[in-house]
């Protein structure tokens, strides 16, 4: 999968995702988005030798990282 595809991919899920989160109650919406950073922090921790492999991750990241200010400001 090509870092486009991926891009593409992981933004239509963040769409879903916040839809879906802002139907929460406030409490799970802020234990939701500390556990969400959590996740980032060890994905951020992961080490990838292939540099394809490398560009798919960065770009995940860069998506996670933006879905988590959407989800602090809900918060």
């Amino acid at each position: 999968m090509n870092v486009q595809a991926l891009s593409g991919m992981l933004h239509a899920q963040e769409l879903l995702l916040v839809s879906l989160i802002r139907a929460l109650p406030l409490e799970t919406r802020q234990i939701l988005a500390d556990e969400f950073d959590r996740q980032i922090q060890l994905a951020e921790t992961s080490h990838l030798d292939a540099p394809r492999d490398r560009e798919a991750h960065e770009a995940f990241l860069a998506h996670v990282r933006k879905l988590l200010i959407r989800l602090e400001s809900m918060a």
